[in-house]
């Protein structure tokens, strides 16, 4: 069973794109059955990413100067089985496109948070029982107020060293995600 995970972020042209990345490039050196794509919440469809982005991910040997942004609609939404947002305000966008997702939809921290808190998802249980778990007890009314921890640091308009803190932020924040869904580093 293939796990479909969306990232989403402002632009999709940084921190989405660069966990996009990471993540599809760990899930293909492990074998995993998993998909990976990104979109934004902006209506700015066709961007490519900024050169600090592009020269961040090309030092951890990924080439993603092919990526283009593109923005969140209810079927991308509709077809992701976890949606991994960078801040609060992206969640609830996602939530206002499809009020049914809220569900199978985190800010990217909050959801490691609440994984790890579990533990792994079994092999062979059902992504949507483990979300599930992961959410029970989980107050909606909470995540209307923007809060620091559930955020990844947008590097946009910042010098290179901000984009390579961001990167790296990302990069284990994708390996957690990797762990509490299937089991492996």
């Amino acid at each position: 069973m293939r796990i479909e995970i969306l990232y989403v972020c402002t632009a999709n042209i940084n921190r989405s794109a660069m966990a996009a990345a990471l993540t599809s490039r760990m899930i293909h050196e492990r074998g995993l059955p998993a998909r990976v794509g990104s979109a934004s919440i902006m209506n700015m469809p066709g961007r490519p990413p900024p050169a600090h982005t592009l020269s961040v991910l090309m030092g951890k040997g990924i080439d993603a100067s092919r990526h283009r942004s593109r923005t969140l609609l209810p079927e991308l939404v509709d077809g992701a089985d976890l949606l991994l947002t960078m801040e609060r305000q992206h969640l609830r966008t996602a939530a206002v496109l499809a009020p049914d997702a809220f569900a199978k939809t985190f800010t990217l921290k909050e959801f490691l948070r609440r994984a790890l808190e579990i533990g792994p998802r079994p092999e062979h249980e059902p992504i949507e029982r483990y979300l599930g778990r992961v959410g029970e007890g989980r107050d909606p009314t909470v995540l209307l107020a923007d809060d620091p921890r559930d955020e990844v640091h947008d590097p946009q308009g910042g010098p290179l060293r901000e984009f390579q803190a961001a990167v790296d932020e990302l990069e284990l924040l994708s390996q957690g995600v990797l762990y509490v869904l299937f089991g492996v580093m």
